[in-house]
């Protein structure tokens, strides 16, 4: 009987170790459970965190990109650097930043990129603000070179105009003309039959500004019918541009003084009745004109 009780107090005092364990067990698992949860709920917050870090950084990435975008400029190194640039933020954007250390990364690279972007604007502006200086300056050199030109194109035009105004004023002269139509012995008749000449008498004027020396002159007689009558030697001449046949001429010693000058034209049997032109010409110029009538 005394064995009986001492197996039942055994069994109490094991009974009761169990509920101690078990109710340490619960409470074990209790705090676990309030560690558990609270560590959850932080992570979960952690997570919460870097995903909106993340996806801050990551839109101020995709805002440098853009303003990179955004920069004009003609350089080609800067524009070579800025490709450079915007291939390193592609880079960054594929990594999942997800954790402290890769979010420190992004923001020291969002701190280096954001310096180098205010260098590049610095850059541009500057070779912006200069490029507008040169255009202002090309503007004011094209302005300037019009002006240029035109004060050329003028003074070409007066030194045209005053080289114009000396060659006529250095050109000779012809005046008191007189036509003449003569026989075989010099005496004036007016049939054509009897005509065996026909001399051209004038005065070369005095002139201090041409030059002196050999001077040719030369001889025009146009018909009624403008057909200019011949020389035996098929003379021509120039002028304005235009080889004239001349009907004669002749070579005199010019020294600024009145010259009286006499021209005989040979007739060749072209001579018809009417009224004919008579001109002189000398170095180019038309030096003197007359009619007369046969």
């Amino acid at each position: 009987m005394k064995e009986k009780k001492t197996n039942v107090g055994v069994l109490y005092g094991l009974i009761g170790l169990l509920v101690v364990v078990l109710a340490v067990s619960v409470y074990i698992l209790v705090d676990l459970k309030k560690n558990l949860d609270a560590t959850s709920y932080q992570l979960e917050q952690n997570k919460i965190f870097f995903t909106r870090e993340r996806d801050s950084l990551e839109s101020e990435l995709y805002n440098i990109y853009t303003s990179y975008d955004s920069l004009e400029t003609d350089n080609v190194r800067i524009q070579q650097e800025m490709a450079i640039q915007q291939e390193k933020i592609n880079r960054l954007l594929a990594i999942q930043a997800d954790d402290a250390y890769k979010i420190k990364m992004y923001q020291r690279e969002m701190e280096t990129l954001r310096s180098v972007l205010r260098s590049y604007i610095v850059q541009i502006d500057s070779l912006n603000s200069r490029n507008q200086e040169l255009m202002a300056e090309n503007i004011l050199l094209k302005k300037t070179e019009q002006q240029l030109q035109s004060e050329k194109q003028k003074l070409q035009s007066d030194k045209a105009q005053l080289e114009e105004i000396k060659n006529i004023a250095s050109s000779l002269q012809a005046s008191d003309i007189y036509v003449e139509p003569i026989n075989e012995k010099n005496r004036p008749r007016r049939r054509i039959k009897s005509i065996d000449k026909i001399r051209t008498d004038f005065i070369i004027r005095a002139n201090n500004v041409a030059s002196p020396g050999d001077k040719t002159i030369y001889l025009r007689m146009v018909r009624p019918d403008d057909v200019t009558l011949g020389s035996p030697q098929m003379e021509v001449f120039s002028y304005n541009g235009q080889e004239l046949p001349a009907s004669a001429s002749r070579t005199v010693v010019y020294e600024n003084i009145d010259l009286p000058v006499s021209i005989f034209w040979n007739n060749n049997g072209e001579i018809v009745p009417g009224e004919y032109k008579v001109e002189l010409y000398c170095e180019g110029f038309l030096i003197g004109q007359d009619v007369f009538a046969l």
